[in-house]
């Protein structure tokens, strides 16, 4: 299966953002059962197995790249830089 993601200003920033956490429960990327992620962007999509995905977030935990996002800043999330996609 495929987790698909549109990421509007991931060619801006050059990151995409992958949540984990949202509204005090584990979400996203934490739970996904899917055994592919799809980040699109541009006219790209990219795609990277889970698993691959997970160890390369997993660094950036409490670091400067664990943002809140999403609705009214009620999600967190890495802002992954897209090379690391590769």
């Amino acid at each position: 299966t495929i987790e698909v993601k549109y990421d509007l200003k991931a060619l801006i920033t050059k990151n995409v953002y992958v949540e984990y956490h949202s509204r005090g429960r584990l979400s996203g990327l934490s739970i996904s059962e899917a055994d592919f992620y799809c980040f699109c962007f541009g006219d790209t999509y990219h795609l990277i197995e889970t698993i691959i995905l997970k160890k390369r977030c997993r660094k950036y935990i409490g670091t400067d790249r664990d943002k809140r996002g999403g609705d009214n800043n009620t999600s967190k999330g890495i802002l992954l830089p897209i090379s690391e996609l590769f």
